[in-house]
């Protein structure tokens, strides 16, 4: 699997999202006459969108998804509300922590614990390079990989919040 290539979010999670935005835009959008203006204080927060530098969606990553969702199956809604908010719905069973540790391993997105800034940074948008820094040791404590790798998933995704909607994330 080539790092360039790898799509990150879930083919899924996209079209989900996509669809949101597009019926949330509409919904909120002013006619002017000419064009439709969504104005600024109307805008949604969304979550830092993770796509390949060309914007496509590869083969590859559908492939991951796919794979971890055989082994680890979980729901799409939690995939969307984690890519809304940075949080699962449901964290006692480890179900979706271990779908998103199973993901960033086959994506490449992290090795031994070690994040691929190149990667990352080429791929979840805006995502600043002091957010590699700041989440790679997140639960360095934690025993099971799978809270682990969501603790850092997590914090990426929070960071990305940050950086799109200048709000400060609990």
């Amino acid at each position: 699997m080539s790092n360039g290539n790898v799509f990150v979010m879930l083919p899924l999670t996209i079209i989900l999202l996509y669809c949101g935005i597009m019926v949330s835009a509409q919904d909120r959008a002013k006619d002017n006459g000419d064009i439709f203006v969504q104005h600024k204080e109307q805008r949604e927060c969304v979550a830092p969108i993770m796509v390949q530098a060309n914007g496509s969606v590869s083969s590859e990553g559908m492939d991951v998804a796919h794979i971890c969702n055989n082994s680890f199956s979980i729901p799409s809604d939690y995939i969307v509300q984690f890519n809304r908010n940075g949080d699962l719905p449901e964290i006692v069973d480890k179900t979706g922590m271990c779908f998103i540790r199973c993901y960033f391993e086959k994506a490449g997105l992290i090795k031994n614990w070690q994040l691929n800034k190149d990667l990352i940074m080429q791929t979840m948008w805006p995502i600043k390079a002091d957010s590699i820094a700041i989440c790679e040791p997140e639960a360095k404590q934690e025993m099971n990989a799978c809270v682990r790798s969501y603790a850092i998933a997590k914090c990426l995704m929070k960071r990305g919040f940050q950086d799109t909607c200048n709000d400060t994330v609990a």
